[in-house]
């Protein structure tokens, strides 16, 4: 990865978006979901993978990140976070190290997402969980999104973002299934967004998906 790639020259902005008006609603919604999880089935050592700045890992406690861009690592450890810089596709830990996995909106960026996810697998317990925070591309979010990458986005031009079937598919494939699937930020982007409560999807009836989805993965 080059200082020109966006991850890495815009690391700083990108955090400070946070803290705007909109972004700390947004935040708030996000880390209720993701949180939701990470209670009922992190206990001991997590890993996320695409830590970023830390933004998200500073909601639970024995949090180790990684990142494949150097830059905003920096700023991740300024919050504590103790990280190392690798790619998703090959982690630098033995087998069953953590005790859960998390890939917040960090799947459409990375190389091969079927390494990715078995590398997940492989460091996971028998017994983990996996926690994936993702917009996808059948929400209202996932179309701006899609649209904004045909139009040459700094970052979504590097994405592919995956429909929610074809991300079951996907996890399938890996020999992974979704447990419990929670949403949020039911009508952003085309409302401004508003404190909520996580909602529970059901995965075999629903009809909109939320902006943000957070599921909780097990080997199966």
């Amino acid at each position: 990865m080059t200082m020109s790639d966006p991850f890495e020259s815009c690391a700083a902005e990108y955090d400070r978006w946070y803290d705007s008006e909109k972004g700390k609603t947004i935040y708030e919604n996000e880390a209720r979901c993701i949180k939701k999880l990470i209670e009922s089935c992190c206990k001991d050592k997590i890993l996320e993978v695409g830590v970023g700045t830390g933004r998200f890992a500073v909601l639970s406690k024995n949090v180790f990140g990684v990142d494949r861009a150097f830059s905003p690592l920096e700023i991740a450890k300024q919050r504590g976070i103790p990280v190392v810089q690798a790619k998703a596709e090959s982690l630098p830990f033995r087998d069953k190290t953590f005790s859960c996995v998390m890939f917040i909106v960090t799947l459409p960026f990375v190389e091969n997402i079927y390494l990715t996810l078995k590398e997940a697998k492989r460091v996971l317990e028998d017994e983990g969980r996996i926690i994936v925070g993702e917009v996808f591309l059948d929400s209202k979010l996932g179309s701006v999104y899609e649209e904004k990458k045909t139009k040459g986005h700094p970052f979504y031009r590097l994405a592919k973002f995956y429909s929610f079937t074809e991300f079951q598919k996907i996890l399938y494939q890996c020999g992974l299934k979704s447990e419990k699937v929670f949403g949020t930020l039911k009508e952003y982007p085309f409302q401004n967004p508003e404190c909520e409560e996580a909602e529970e999807i059901d995965m075999k009836n629903f009809s909109d998906l939320p902006a943000f989805v957070c599921m909780e993965i097990k080997k199966w």
